[in-house]
């Protein structure tokens, strides 16, 4: 392990961001466990203002949000308030769900494992108010199960609500503020914030999306509603706060000053494999809260997430005691910077070599009859097709329809041609089996549908 450099990594973010073509960008990483961060920053955090970025400024970070949700639930295992196995309705008696058999036997490790078979969920404004979680979760009622608790993998940010919601119950506060008593406040994140009312107090990066390949501020609101806030629709940090989170971790469930926040047990049970990911490009296996992936035999474990003003990744490295974030408003391409980052940095100063950095097509024939068919899901449909070439996808959501090739990897996964059907994420898209080998499920990367005909 080699001490970071911060004006090589500096200067390595700069080529890399203008590379790849972000706004504005930050970095984090600290190599041992006690170490502080090296952060760095890049470009602009709004082009018409021509604020710049900085290591300080706030971004948005989406769904890396969902392995906080998961440390808040398993604080209150620790506390001996929550069990990880037993039906989430022993807290949330009123749940609904669309299948009566899951609504009575899904668990907070189904949810926080993405095994439970519930559909990702609607993308709703349930308002601002203290409800506003729990009127998110009145809105499952009726939504798609896609297999039954604990027998595959699906993402879901409708599961990690109803974790919120759980959350919620078990404290008797709303998930904002569990959030900063429990967590941020322990760890000493102050540069993280959920609730419109802290923003003023922080820099704020705005999201940039692309006009014409060209980044152009989006003008959108601040998130999509506060209701889905334990999924990742309002936290922003800086990069450096994010690697503290990272670093409880390694820690063993300390903050930096040696308060606890999560037993040894607990940080050991979140990092425990829970599932494989049949879309290997995503991750290779999801535990209770992050995924893990294998770089060069060295598990890695993080999260990744995006919303429409910001995209970031945290990743920690046990065996090497480091963690690092990424962090971007150009929310499009945001995958792309971090996982060249991420891949550099850990090689460069930590050690750790990736052995797969993309789709690796296969050249012999698959059984394309396999496939065909129509997926679906709350508010996509996915119709694969026979072509000319192989295999084609439609996918019909809300906003577009996207036609895209389907590239053949093995292992009934393929490689979307056209990168608007993963959402510009570099994801592949796997097709699920079941005991007999009949195809019930595609996976858009992590997203499930199933097969309807």
């Amino acid at each position: 392990m080699s001490e970071v450099d911060r004006a090589e990594l500096a200067a390595l973010l700069a080529d890399v961001a203008e590379e790849v073509g972000v706004a504005g960008a930050q970095f984090a990483v600290a190599t041992a466990p006690d170490a502080e961060p090296v952060a760095v920053a890049y470009g602009t955090a709004n082009p018409d203002t021509r604020s710049p970025m900085t290591a300080t400024t706030l971004v948005q970070v989406g769904s890396t949000t969902k392995v906080y949700t998961a440390a808040l639930a398993m604080a209150l295992v620790d506390d001996g308030l929550a069990d990880l196995d037993a039906p989430v309705r022993t807290h949330l008696p009123d749940l609904r769900l669309g299948d009566r058999v899951a609504e009575r036997t899904i668990t907070l490790r189904h949810l926080m494992s993405m095994s439970s078979g519930l559909d990702n969920g609607p993308y709703a404004d349930t308002g601002v108010g203290d409800d506003c979680v729990r009127r998110y979760v009145d809105l499952l009622d009726g939504l798609p199960q896609h297999f039954p608790p604990g027998t595959g993998f699906g993402y879901s940010n409708a599961s990690t609500v109803v974790t919120g919601a759980v959350v919620e119950v078990l404290t008797g506060r709303t998930w904002d503020d569990a959030l900063r008593a429990r967590l941020l406040d322990p760890v000493g994140l102050d540069r993280t914030a959920t609730r419109y009312e802290e923003l003023p107090y922080h820099r704020v990066a705005v999201g940039v999306g692309l006009v014409g390949g060209v980044p152009q501020v989006r003008r959108v609101g601040w998130c999509a509603t506060r209701g889905m806030g334990p999924a990742g629709s309002s936290a922003a940090a800086s990069a450096a706060d994010v690697v503290r989170f990272g670093q409880v971790f390694l820690r063993g469930g300390r903050a930096a000053d040696g308060t606890r926040v999560l037993s040894d047990r607990a940080v050991a049970t979140m990092q425990q494999a829970q599932v494989d990911v049949p879309a290997k490009l995503f991750a290779d296996r999801w535990c209770v809260g992050p995924y893990q992936r294998d770089w060069g035999g060295v598990a890695v474990y993080g999260h990744s997430g995006t919303t429409p003003n910001g995209s970031s990744l945290l990743l920690w490295v046990p065996v090497r005691g480091v963690a690092l974030a990424c962090l971007t408003n150009t929310a499009d391409l945001g995958y792309p910077l971090a996982d060249a980052m991420a891949t550099a940095v850990l090689s460069r100063w930590c050690g750790v070599h990736r052995d797969r950095t993309g789709p690796r097509p296969v050249d012999h024939p698959v059984d394309a009859d396999l496939y065909v068919g129509r997926y679906a899901a709350h508010g996509v449909d996915y119709a694969v097709e026979r072509s000319a070439t192989g295999l084609t996808v439609t996918m019909t959501g809300e906003a577009e329809t996207v036609v895209s090739g389907l590239v053949p990897l093995g292992d009934h996964r393929f490689w979307p041609e056209d990168p608007r059907v993963s959402g510009h994420h570099p994801w592949d898209v796997a097709f699920c089996p079941d005991g007999t080998g009949r195809i019930v499920r595609l996976l858009n990367g992590a997203f499930p549908a199933r097969r309807v005909s």
